[in-house]
């Protein structure tokens, strides 16, 4: 992932927020947890001001307020995902009990977290200290602020980063959500039949293919998502935010890309053909090694259907064993 936002939580900062909240006495109570909690906070009422105030500001993460029936915080999300790329954590701050807006915001809200209005103020708090502080540790590794780390991180063929980075950020996800809750997905893929293309075409043309997949990926993915290559022929995505439920439209993405795109092998244009698999948590639960294997599970048993067949995304792939939900498409060619 390309990230070229200059982030602003730095050590000693104060970090800041952006609150998006209509109704005034609900904005002020939300206002004063967060600046309790050590934010400098942003106010504002109306949703069609916070892209023009966004600009300015460059706040550290943003919150709205979900209220129906017109939920203007998620087209509002759409606009600021548009102007930062991704790099900005989001929240949405809905009423528990409101099954409609928590409802809405779960299969429409574009994957962003979920705060519930009531309880502590320091649920919040800390949900936005833990997304900065992940969202930090990300830009510092693609920027090579930690001296000497660049190289360490990244795979060297594709520059994506490498699997020991990937296991760290999804310990580090983990972490946060089992403490103050959340969810995320892992994803993995694969190009197609690696082993019989590099006996064909030889190992710098294989090599060119995984390059390849790199790109596409990278141009698929939400820059806050973070990309690795983890073996000889397999990639696999931290999806933080994602819940199970938008699984099928980040793999579906992923899919239509891969579909219009082509390979050029001896003057040939060929088109890339690839297995994808994801698992989701608290769907599945484990270290870091176990919710990428699962991902990496599925990616391969969607692998091994039958050629010429097209699978597309679907939720509740049950595996009765692990008891977990998993999703699995692969893309003919």
């Amino acid at each position: 992932m390309a990230l070229k936002r200059k982030h602003g939580g730095k050590a000693g900062g104060q970090p800041t927020v952006l609150l998006v909240e209509p109704r005034p006495e609900d904005l002020e109570a939300t206002r004063a947890h967060l600046t309790e909690a050590g934010f400098r906070v942003v106010p504002l009422t109306r949703f069609d001001a916070a892209a023009p105030l966004f600009e300015v500001v460059r706040p550290d993460a943003v919150v709205l307020a979900a209220h129906p029936p017109d939920f203007s915080a998620v087209a509002t999300v759409r606009r600021l995902r548009q102007i930062c790329g991704g790099t900005v954590p989001l929240f949405y701050l809905v009423d528990p009990q409101d099954p409609q807006a928590w409802r809405f915001c779960v299969e429409k809200g574009l994957c962003v977290d979920i705060v519930p209005r009531t309880g502590p103020g320091s649920e919040l708090a800390h949900r936005l200290h833990s997304q900065i502080r992940l969202r930090d540790s990300v830009l510092r590794a693609a920027e090579g602020a930690d001296t000497g780390t660049a190289l360490v991180l990244h795979d060297p063929l594709t520059g994506l980063y490498n699997r020991a980075f990937l296991l760290a950020q999804i310990g580090l996800e983990a972490r946060r959500a089992e403490r103050y809750g959340g969810v995320f997905a892992v994803a993995a893929c694969a190009p197609q039949s690696l082993r019989a293309f590099r006996k064909q075409y030889g190992r710098a043309m294989a090599e060119r293919l995984l390059v390849y997949t790199a790109v596409v990926l990278g141009q698929t993915v939400r820059e806050s998502d973070v990309v690795a290559r983890v073996s000889d022929d397999e990639f696999a995505v931290l999806f933080p935010g994602a819940t199970e439920e938008c699984l099928p439209d980040l793999l579906g993405r992923i899919s239509a890309r891969f579909a219009l795109a082509r390979f050029q092998v001896e003057g040939k244009q060929l088109r890339a053909s690839l297995s994808l698999g994801a698992v989701s948590f608290p769907d599945m639960v484990g270290a870091p090694t176990q919710l990428l294997s699962g991902a990496i599970q599925e990616m391969r048993r969607a692998r091994g259907a039958p050629a010429g067949s097209r699978q597309e995304p679907a939720v509740g792939v049950r595996n009765e064993e692990g008891g977990q939900e998993a999703l699995a498409v692969t893309l003919s060619s």
